[in-house]
């Protein structure tokens, strides 16, 4: 038995896969910020409830939902997961089973795109997700993650989403053990234009930092010096770079030949780390947020 928290202000073909995989025990909850997103009058399955979380305030609309719905959960096992994540027909099935097995567990993520310039950066994402989320306990992901509500404090953890942007960030900071698996590696299609591509990227590097500010600098250190070596010895370091990018898409048998952009990813790596460091707007799903500390979030628009 599961609880599926699910946020999203649309029905889409992610959520018809997700309500498929349901048991007869599990409950979905599907979540939205009001009764005018198109959720809202949608012909949801009969194993869903809609949840209506409100707009946030202090914390992003993730953030809100999440809290919402997890103060509403029947089940102790929780789920939490996104709606734009491609899943196998067993997707359910496998993250609950790794999660009984291990307490919590998480998918790995690997963000592709059609569009430039995102293509430029898929290899920089699957190599950094790969590190974070499945070699660390830095992060989990939010697009596939589950834990017991009984081995966290659960009412700490809805309080401090209450004031922070990243549920995954802050999840992992509640945990001590985080299982992955390759049957859990999700490809996530995502807008792939200038704005789109910026917006997400130093998103990513501003929520690392936040949580885990010694790491994040560390992690920009290695890119930094990675590069300047590659200025010395640009042939032996773009061909290991590539090998390396080229041997992780095949260790998660991940089906494209962008790992041929891996030297511009490593280009282009410190100036998004030292963007997302300064940064501290950003526009996520239609909202902008200042974040000025982790707990510290207001909604301009």
């Amino acid at each position: 038995m599961a609880t599926v928290i699910l946020p999203t202000i649309e029905w889409a073909r992610s959520c018809e896969q997700l309500a498929r995989q349901l048991g007869a025990d599990d409950e979905l909850l599907v979540v939205c910020d009001s009764e005018d997103d198109p959720v809202a009058s949608a012909d949801l399955p009969a194993e869903a409830d809609l949840l209506i979380a409100g707009d946030p305030e202090g914390c992003s609309g993730k953030a809100n939902a999440v809290a919402y719905a997890l103060e509403r959960a029947s089940h102790d096992r929780i789920v939490l997961t996104d709606d734009d994540v491609d899943r196998d027909d067993d997707w359910l099935e496998t993250i609950v089973r790794l999660g009984e097995c291990h307490g919590t567990a998480t998918a790995i993520p690997v963000f592709v795109s059609d569009d430039y310039p995102f293509r430029l950066f898929e290899p920089l994402c699957l190599i950094v997700a790969s590190f974070v989320v499945d070699r660390t306990n830095w992060v989990t992901w939010g697009g596939g993650v589950t834990f017991d509500r009984r081995d966290i404090d659960l009412e700490g953890y809805v309080a401090d989403l209450r004031r922070t942007v990243s549920d995954d960030a802050l999840l992992a900071t509640y945990v001590d053990e985080v299982a992955t698996s390759p049957a859990l590696v999700n490809e996530v299609d995502v807008p792939g234009g200038p704005r789109a591509t910026y917006e997400r990227l130093t998103r990513f590097v501003t929520i690392f930092y936040r949580f885990a500010p010694v790491r994040t600098v560390a992690t920009l250190a290695v890119f930094l010096a990675t590069f300047l070596l590659g200025v010395l010895f640009p042939l032996l370091v773009g061909v290991g770079v590539t090998l390396l990018a080229r041997s992780q898409y095949r260790r998660l048998d991940v089906d494209r030949s962008t790992w041929l952009f891996a030297v511009p990813s490593l280009v282009l790596a410190p100036i998004l780390g030292v963007v997302g460091i300064r940064r501290r707007t950003f526009v996520w799903a239609g909202r902008r947020y200042r974040w000025d500390d982790t707990f510290d979030v207001t909604v301009l628009e």
